[in-house]
C-alpha cells in the first residue's frame, strides 16, 4: 500500500488553498497551516493490520514533511518514505527491489497528474481521494483515508466473488463500532452476518 501525504493524509485548515502555503513553504508554517484529516490516524493503525507494507510517496520537501509527521505522530506507521521524482518508477523499483507483486499494491492519493496517471503507467493500480479539485478525473475513489481499510475489505470480496467463490463476513469486519468516548469497542456480540454470493 502506497500513500501520498498532502490532501490524502493532512489538508490545509479551514479548506484554505494549498497554493497560500506554498507560496511560502517552510516547515513551521506547514505546521501552522496543515491538520490531519479526519480519522486518518485510525485509519493509518487498521492499515498496519491489514496489508503487508505501508509507504509514503510524497513530492514534499523532507524537512516540511518530516515536521508535520511528527507534529501527527504518525511517522511509525510507514516502512518507507520516498520523496520527489515519478511516483510511479518510484513504487515500481520499490516493488521489484523487495519481491512485491504490482497487482498486489495500490496507491492513494489525491492529485490525478501525481498520484493516478504515474502510477497507473507503471501497472499499478490508483485510487483517488475525492476531493473538489479533482471530480473531473476517472478514477475509483473514496471520501478519506478513513473509508480505505473497509473499501479494501469490500475490494477483496469482490475479487472473491470474481473467483466464483462465496463467502460470509460479518458487519464487523467493515466498520469499528464507536463508543461515545470515540474509542473503538471490542463488544462483537451484536454481529450481524453478511452472505456474499457470486452473480449468476
Amino acid at each position: 500500500m502506497f500513500l501520498d501525504a498532502e490532501g490524502t493524509l493532512y489538508v490545509p485548515k479551514g479548506g484554505r488553498s494549498r497554493w497560500v502555503f506554498w507560496a511560502n513553504p517552510t516547515p513551521k508554517a506547514a505546521l501552522e497551516f496543515f491538520e490531519l484529516d479526519d480519522g486518518v490516524r485510525e485509519a493509518l493503525h487498521r492499515l498496519r493490520g491489514q496489508v503487508d507494507t505501508l509507504c509514503l510517496v510524497s513530492r514534499n520537501t523532507e524537512d516540511i514533511l518530516g515536521a508535520l509527521l511528527n507534529k501527527f505522530g504518525i511517522g511509525d506507521c510507514f516502512d518507507k518514505i520516498m520523496l520527489n521524482g515519478d511516483k510511479g518508477k518510484q513504487i515500481e523499483r520499490y516493488l521489484h527491489q523487495n519481491g512485491l507483486r504490482k497487482d498486489e499494491s495500490l496507491m492513494v492519493g489525491d492529485m490525478p497528474s501525481l498520484d493516478l496517471y504515474p502510477v497507473r503507467k507503471a501497472g499499478i493500480e490508483a485510487v483517488l481521494v475525492d476531493r473538489h479539485y479533482n471530480r473531473w478525473a476517472k478514477a475509483e475513489r473514496i471520501k478519506g483515508l478513513s473509508d480505505l481499510p473497509s473499501w479494501l475489505k469490500i475490494a477483496d470480496l469482490v475479487d472473491d466473488m470474481e473467483h466464483n467463490r462465496s463467502r460470509n463476513a460479518t458487519l464487523d469486519e467493515f466498520a469499528v463500532p464507536v463508543v461515545p468516548n470515540g474509542i473503538a469497542s471490542g463488544d462483537r456480540s451484536a454481529t450481524k452476518r453478511l452472505i456474499a454470493v457470486p452473480g449468476a
